[in-house]
This record gives C-alpha cells, structure tokens and sequence, in this order.
C-alpha cells in the first residue's frame, strides 16, 4: 500500500510542483501589479467561489469518488454513477448561475468596500465558476479511476495556460482584476474537452434517479460539513475586512497564505492519491498497519518541512513580494502549521469508509462556530495575527474530534507514546524556530545556525527512536517502471 501510494502520489505530486509552481511564480508579479485592496478583492471572490461550489455541488463529486473506485461495480455501472454525477452537476451549478445573476447587485454591495467590484469582474467571475464546477468534476473521476497520469497532464496544461494568457491580458491588455478571469474561460473549456476524451469510455448520456440517490445520500450529510469547511477556511477575511473597513489588510493576510501552498502541494498530492487506495483496500487485512506507518512518514516530514519553512518566512516574502507585503511573515509560521494540521484529515477516513458521513457534519459545522466565535473575539485584540491564530485553533479541534471518531470505527495502528513525544518536541522547535526574534536578539547569522541545529537534533531524534527510516523510504521510493 505504501509503494502504491508512494507511487501514485510521486504523479500527484510532480503534476502538483507544476501547477501550483507554476502559480506561485506569480505572486511577485501579483505583489507588484495589483493593489493590495484589488489583491483582498480577488481573495474575496476566491472564497465567495468555495463558498459556491461547497453548496451547489452537493458534494456530489464525493460520492462519485467514493462509489466509482469500488471494487465490487461493473463498468457499466461505474458508467452510469459517473454520467449521472457529472449531468447533476451541470443542472445545479445552472441553478446559481440564475440566482447569481437575480443577486448581482446585492452581492457586489457586500463584497466591495474602498474599491468596487466591477459589473464585468462579477460576470467573468460567475463564469469561471460555472467551467471549474466541470472541470473540477471530470478531474474527480480521472483521480479515483486511477488515471494519475491523465490528471497530471490535463493540471499541468490548465496552470501553464493560465499564467501565459493572465499575463498576456495583465501587461498586454491591462485588464487588471479580469485578466485572471478571462484567461480561465478560455483555458477551461479547452482543458474539459480533453478531459471528456480520456473519460470517454466512462460517459454515457445518462442520468439515473437509481444512482443520483445512491449519491446524495452519501453526499448530502457533507453539505453543511463543507461549507462549515470553507466558513473554517475563510472567515478571517470576512472579519479582517469588516473590523478594519479595508480590503488591503486582506490582500495582505491572503499574502501569507499563499505562500502555505509550499506545504499543501505535497500533502494534497498524496491525500489525493490514498482516497482512492483506501476506498479500495479498506477490507484488506494489512490496510491499518500500513496506514500507521504511512501516517509516521507524513508527519515526520511534514513537521520537518514545517520547521525549515517556517525559519525563512521574512525572507521569502524579501524575495518573492514587494515591501507593503512584509508583515506577514509573522503570520507565515501559523499557516504552515494549519496545513499540516489540515493534512492529517487523511487519516481520518473511518467514517467515509464505513458511510457513516452524517456524522462529519456535526463536527465540522461545531469547528466553524468555534472559528467564528475565535475570530470575533481575537482579531480586534491580535489583528491578523488573531484571525490566523482562531484558524489553527479551529482546525485543530476540528481534526482531532474527526480522528477520534474515526479511530472508533476504522483504528488505524498508531504508537501513541512515541506520536505525543514527537508532536510535542515538535511544537517547542517550532515556536522557537518561528519567533525567536521575541525572545532573544542574536545577530542574523547566529539565529540562522541556532535554528538549522534545532532542525537537525529534531530529525536525529526521529531517527534515533525510530519513529522514522529513512532508508525503508527510499528503499520503496526504488519503483521499478517496466519497460
């Protein structure tokens, strides 16, 4: 299961250092060509589109990936649950795109403030998130159909695309906040034909009532579970803009999440590549064992990564944005450390596997509270320290209450003394590594050494107490590609 994963997730994860990569390359044209009031505006309407899309999927597209990589269906049926997902979602996301168009001017009153929102920006905008609801979709079924190498293509081709015309209509046609949106209906559309292609023999003009219930509900119970993910996600945006009545301080907050893609490429990659091993090897004896060790391995280097990230944060902003950007290295550390915390959802899949998902809306609906409890009474306090601090708060609680019940239907194989050691030393080296500047002042030079030790005694004791081998990884990184 590990080689598989390793494997597959080695695609995921090449496919995923070139479009989101490729994106990052963009964000010192992003810091020097828009405002940082166009810049909230665009993260603004980045969330307004999560928010949309959590609600008119239906989530749909979990349950056509849970049902589609099982084992026990024939293709024919495999056929029928694919076609009948992808027309659903046509229908719905038709559905917003009328009462989107009913609400124009209401939403555009809510989501402007110093800087209005243009009529054009809003309808390019609706646009691209009716494209992305296909592409999104077809990508879905490419993943759990284990077409990896399809997948990666088809990312790869719609980030380069992307970057190419966005900058053609930036600095060519000066089309500012539009330019992202024009060059995603043109690329989208492209992308989701070839999509369409490589699945051709999946679609079918079909859509059955059979299979659409079989769908919902599995996939209804995680509505409200996803869009108290993106309330979870991105609220502290919402509240930054109304407590400070500036969209600046969000372009500048939504600056230093940005750079958290570093840590969510590789986590992403192989989450995106285990769904579909577990949902196909969940009855399998080994399964658990195997999933133990595959959790040892994430978060050993997923909290070494965190810590060497997390030490050149002022750094990385020095070199990749402008100077109305540099405050928010101080909030880079905590956005690291939320992704990683995020990340550890994949090994909650107990209560997806057994279909036990009208659970997952309780938790998740109790988190997004909890974040908007934290962010009401931390950001007037903290500022946009506060509002990244309720995020890892939130996010915390919401995974671990995820894993426990988890871990009471599906308990995967864990070495709880050595994890609770580990997580701990983890988290003293990285507030160290984070903000030592508070706590003692060191010439430069000496910080950078003290902090580079505190990394290589923290990875000498995962080794020493063998919570990590280093050589089992590469011995199994060594795949064998037939000729």
């Amino acid at each position: 299961m590990l080689r598989d994963l390793l494997k597959e997730g080695g695609h995921y994860t090449l496919a995923s250092l070139a479009t989101k990569g490729i994106s990052l390359l963009l964000i010192p044209f992003y810091s020097d060509y828009f405002t940082t009031a166009e810049y909230g505006i665009l993260a603004l309407l980045a969330a307004s589109g999560a928010l949309t899309a959590a609600v008119f999927s239906f989530q749909i597209y979990q349950g056509v990936g849970r049902f589609i990589s099982d084992k026990s269906l024939s293709e024919k049926e495999q056929k029928q649950i694919g076609s009948s997902g992808f027309f659903f979602t046509t229908l719905s996301y038709g559905v917003f795109i009328l009462i989107a168009l009913i609400f124009k001017t209401e939403v555009i009153d809510y989501l402007s403030e110093e800087d209005r929102i243009k009529e054009s920006t809003y309808y390019f905008w609706l646009i691209a998130i009716f494209l992305n609801g296909f592409y999104y979709n077809l990508g879905i079924q490419l993943r759990f159909l284990r077409k990896t190498k399809i997948f990666g293509a088809t990312s790869f081709l719609f980030a380069i695309a992307n970057v190419i015309l966005i900058l053609f209509f930036a600095l060519v046609m000066d089309y500012r906040i539009d330019s992202i949106f024009i060059a995603n209906l043109i690329v989208a559309p492209i992308i989701i034909l070839i999509q369409l292609y490589h699945l051709r023999d999946y679609m079918v003009l079909y859509m059955g009532r059979k299979e659409i219930k079989k769908l919902l509900r599995f996939s209804t119970p995680l509505i409200p579970a996803s869009v108290a993910y993106i309330v979870l996600n991105f609220t502290d945006r919402i509240f930054i803009k109304d407590f400070n009545n500036a969209l600046g301080e969000v372009g500048i907050y939504d600056m230093a999440f940005k750079f958290s893609a570093l840590v969510s490429i590789i986590i992403l990659a192989f989450q995106s590549a285990l769904a579909p091993i577990i949902y196909e090897k969940h009855n399998e004896k080994n399964t658990l064992k195997e999933l133990g060790r595959i959790f040892r391995v994430f978060l050993s280097l997923g909290t070494m990564g965190i810590l060497l990230l997390s030490m050149f944060s002022y750094e990385t902003l020095y070199i990749f944005t402008q100077p109305q950007y540099f405050e928010a290295s101080i909030l880079m550390p905590i956005f690291y450390l939320t992704i990683l915390v995020t990340g550890l959802g994949m090994f909650s899949p107990g209560l997806h596997v057994k279909q036990r998902t009208k659970t997952i809306p309780f938790i998740v609906i109790t988190s997004a509270l909890l974040n908007i409890a934290l962010n009401y009474w931390i950001i007037p306090i903290y500022h946009l320290w506060g509002a990244a601090l309720a995020t890892l708060i939130s996010t915390l609680f919401n995974n671990l209450v995820l894993f426990y019940f988890s871990q009471r239907v599906y308990p995967i194989h864990l070495e709880a003394k050595k994890t609770i050691g580990v997580i701990i030393l983890f988290l003293v080296a990285f507030v160290f590594v984070s903000y030592m500047s508070a706590f003692i002042e060191v010439n430069y030079l000496i910080s950078i050494l003290i902090r580079l030790t505190l990394l290589g005694l923290y990875t000498l004791f995962l080794i020493r107490i063998k919570f990590i081998s280093f050589a089992k990884v590469q011995e199994l990184l060594k795949i064998k590609i037939p000729r």
